[in-house]
């Protein structure tokens, strides 16, 4: 979530990780009464903490189902799409300063959900994947203007981690046939499309690997830093507020 959030450094074991990184609170009551419909849904723009998805590549990899923290981006209703990694929510171009502005994140241009249409249907994703060494094949995000492989909607892969995505796929009539082209993606009830911050070329494993997240996976939400005290010679404790580029989209909901 850098950022925003620190996560310690990459190689730490877990005491160090635990000295460097950034400890959240999460009111759990809060999560319950979510639960029982005693409190509105989850909003644009909060943090979450959330159960990894079965189909993350991580878990895929390690065998196990960490808890990742991610930042709700779309909700059950809204039209997502990603063109040259400038994240479009309803037809509405997001401003993303509230990554950019520290200047130690650059966003990659990648296009997500990226389509080849055929006879007026989406037929392939354009995308690519990666073996891991234990032979576990990854995706790899198409960026802007990068030729990728266009790999039908039948091939294990994409079931594996698009299948629910390619069931809400929005294609305007407008797509030109065989061309790919960046399309919406529907969110399903129920369900939310979650993003990191750190949106740099392999900075965050989200939605955009595993599609959306049902909301019984989510632990909490995150609402303040309580640890540490400060950071760089600076005070961290903190509430974390919603950006104010998210303000109008909850005012919709």
């Amino acid at each position: 979530m850098e950022p925003n959030l620190n996560g310690g450094s990459q190689g730490d074991n877990l005491i160090q990780s635990l000295l460097k990184g950034d400890r959240v609170l999460i009111p759990k009551y809060e999560t319950w009464l979510k639960r029982m419909g005693l409190l509105g849904p989850y909003q644009h723009g909060e943090i979450i903490v959330l159960r990894e998805p079965n189909n993350a590549p991580s878990a895929l990899i390690t065998g196990k189902r960490n808890f990742y923290i991610k930042r709700i981006i779309g909700v059950p209703g809204d039209r997502i799409r990603i063109e040259g990694g400038r994240v479009h929510i309803n037809g509405i171009p997001l401003d993303q300063t509230f990554i950019t502005d520290a200047g130690t994140i650059e966003i990659a241009p990648i296009d997500f959900p990226k389509v080849v249409i055929e006879n007026g249907d989406a037929t392939a994703l354009v995308i690519n994947f990666r073996p891991t060494p234990a032979g576990i094949a990854t995706p790899a995000l198409p960026l802007e203007h990068e030729t990728q492989p266009q790999i039908p909607f039948t091939d294990p892969r994409i079931q594996l981690y698009y299948g629910t995505v390619i069931d809400g796929l929005d294609a305007p009539q407008s797509c030109t046939e065989h061309a790919p082209t960046v399309v919406d993606y529907l969110v399903p009830e129920g369900e939310y499309f979650v993003m990191g911050d750190n949106r740099s070329r392999y900075g965050s494993e989200d939605s955009r690997y595993f599609g959306s997240i049902p909301s019984l996976s989510i632990a909490g939400r995150a609402t303040a830093v309580i640890w540490p005290p400060a950071r760089n010679g600076r005070i961290n404790l903190r509430t974390l507020n919603i950006p104010e580029t998210f303000k109008t989209l909850n005012q919709a909901q």
